[in-house]
């Protein structure tokens, strides 16, 4: 098989990790993204210490999930980025207990708002139905990749980045907030997750397949889940199976 030397990097033509390096990329990406999540997701942690605030426990369960999964995934980038590998992969299963676990949760969650037949949730509801899919695609899909090092961190990445619109979402439209709130999600969401195909291609000269499917994938759909589907009698249907 012939080979090619780019980057610094000998692989085989069909190969995809030819101009990819096997170094760490994400370590300082992951603390700023748990930085944005402490920042949006604070103000409604609050609500659980509010005496006239009524909090659900799933609520209170599914915030401390939520907020779980950022922390792991950003010291499970800087282990690698310490060359800590071992730790790396021993944590890793601590991933899979989080994942069961925000999903039946998420799921819980979703059903409470289905059956709550309000006309005006149907855009939330097909938003959090999109974001539990993707985050179950991108993160199976990571596990089955896990031997492929470049597609695994990579898909990790972006099923940590198809959750963030749930937490901007949470301040976007809170009092005081300068601009639109649909646009501040939109343009947070797709800037975050812009950021590492820019990264590839500074750093490698070249984007992953990871990010030329996964992320027009994902933006399309969502697009087509939070602007098209509650509009019509389908998107209605699904979105309030429970009313009579």
């Amino acid at each position: 098989m012939e080979q090619v030397q780019k980057g610094g990097v000998v692989g085989s033509k069909d190969s995809a990790v030819v101009g990819f390096e096997r170094g760490p990329i994400y370590g300082k990406f992951s603390i700023f993204l748990l930085g944005v999540i402490f920042t949006t997701v604070m103000p409604h942690y609050s609500k659980i210490s509010s005496p006239s605030e009524a909090v659900s426990l799933n609520f209170i369960v599914h915030a401390a999930l939520y907020l779980g999964w950022y922390i792991l995934f950003s010291v499970q980038c800087n282990f690698v980025q310490s060359g800590r590998l071992n730790f790396h992969r021993k944590l890793g299963y601590a991933s899979i207990v989080f994942f069961v676990l925000l999903q039946v949760s998420g799921i819980e969650m979703l059903i409470d708002v289905m059956r709550s037949n309000n006309q005006f949730k149907l855009s939330l509801i097909w938003g959090i139905l999109h974001t539990i899919l993707f985050f179950s695609a991108f993160y199976l899909a990571a596990l089955i990749a896990r031997k492929d090092i470049h597609a695994h961190k990579r898909l990790m990445l972006l099923a940590s980045l198809s959750m963030i619109s749930a937490s901007v979402t949470r301040v976007a439209y809170l009092p005081g907030v300068p601009i639109d709130g649909t646009a501040l999600v939109l343009l947070s969401t797709y800037g975050l997750l812009v950021a590492p195909v820019l990264m590839d291609r500074l750093k490698f000269g070249a984007v992953h397949p990871v990010f030329k499917w996964g992320i027009p994938l994902y933006i399309s759909t969502q697009i087509i889940c939070i602007a098209i589907m509650p509009g019509t009698e389908l998107g209605k249907l699904i979105a309030f199976p429970f009313s009579s």
